[in-house]
C-alpha cells in the first residue's frame, strides 16, 4: 500500500453509496463487454474496410494490433500469476472502502488485480489505434481512461498503479507490434492468406475479433475447463 494509491482510492470512494445511479453506471460500465471490448472491435473492423488509399498498410497494423492483443493478454495474466498476489482495493481492510451499490463484495477475490488486465488490453489497442490515425489514437486512450480504466478505480477493482502499470506495458506491447521491422513479418503472411482463402479467414477474423470484444472470457473458461479436464483424465 501506498500513499500515491490510497489517496486517490479515498478521493473517490467518498462518493460511493451516495448515488444509486452514479454507483450503477459505474458498475454498469466496468461489467458490460460490449461498451468496452465491442468498441474497440467495430473500429477494428471499419478500419478494415474503410476504403482509402492507404487501405494495405492499415491492414497490416489492424493485423500487429490483434496479435498484440493475445501477447497482452497472455503476459498480463502470467504476470498475476507469477508476481506476489495483491488484493483489490475493495477486499483491502485497512482502507474501509465503502462498496459501491451493484458490487458483490466477492467479486475477483482470487484475482491478484496487479496488473490490469484490462489497462494492458485496451492501451494496447489505443496505441495501436494512435499510429494509424493520431484523432482516433487519442480518442480510443480518453475513452479507455474515463470509461473503462476509471470505473475501475472507483469501483475498488484496481488501485491507480494496477492501472498505470498495466497502461505502460500496453503501450510498449502496442509500440513494438507496430513497428515495420515487427509488423511487416507478422502482417505479409495473413495478408497472403486473406487472398488465398478469403472465406475461412474472415471466419477466423470474426472468431478473433469477437474474443476481443468478449474479453477474452470464453477463450479463458475453455483454456480452464480443459486443464481440469485433464487433470481428471490423468
Amino acid at each position: 500500500m501506498n500513499s500515491f494509491d490510497t489517496s486517490i482510492i479515498n478521493f473517490f470512494n467518498q462518493f460511493s453509496h451516495h448515488s444509486w445511479a452514479l454507483d450503477n453506471i459505474f458498475a454498469f460500465l466496468a461489467s458490460n463487454n460490449l461498451v468496452k471490448g465491442g468498441a474497440f472491435t467495430i473500429v477494428i473492423w471499419w478500419l478494415w474496410f474503410k476504403a482509402d488509399g492507404n487501405q494495405e498498410e492499415v491492414r497490416k497494423h489492424i493485423i500487429a494490433i490483434i496479435i498484440s492483443c493475445f501477447v497482452a493478454v497472455l503476459l498480463a495474466r502470467t504476470l498475476a500469476l507469477l508476481l506476489p498476489y495483491r488484493g483489490r482495493p475493495m477486499h483491502e481492510a485497512i482502507l474501509n472502502f465503502v462498496l459501491p451499490y451493484g458490487m458483490d463484495p466477492s467479486d475477483l477475490i482470487k484475482w491478484s488485480s496487479f496488473p490490469s488486465d484490462h489497462a494492458v488490453l485496451f492501451y494496447t489497442l489505443s496505441t495501436g489505434f494512435l499510429i494509424i490515425s493520431k484523432k482516433l489514437g487519442i480518442f480510443a486512450f480518453i475513452y479507455t481512461t474515463l470509461f473503462i480504466a476509471l470505473p475501475r478505480i472507483y469501483l475498488g477493482i484496481h488501485y491507480p498503479t494496477d492501472i498505470l502499470c498495466g497502461g505502460l506495458i500496453g503501450l510498449v506491447i502496442g509500440y513494438i507490434a507496430n513497428q515495420n521491422f515487427v509488423m511487416e513479418k507478422i502482417s505479409k503472411p495473413v495478408l497472403k492468406w486473406n487472398e488465398k482463402t478469403p472465406s475461412l479467414f474472415y471466419a477466423l477474423f470474426f472468431l478473433i475479433t469477437y474474443q476481443i470484444a468478449d474479453l477474452f472470457d470464453n477463450s479463458r473458461s475453455f483454456v480452464s475447463f480443459g486443464i481440469k479436464l485433464l487433470k481428471n483424465i490423468f
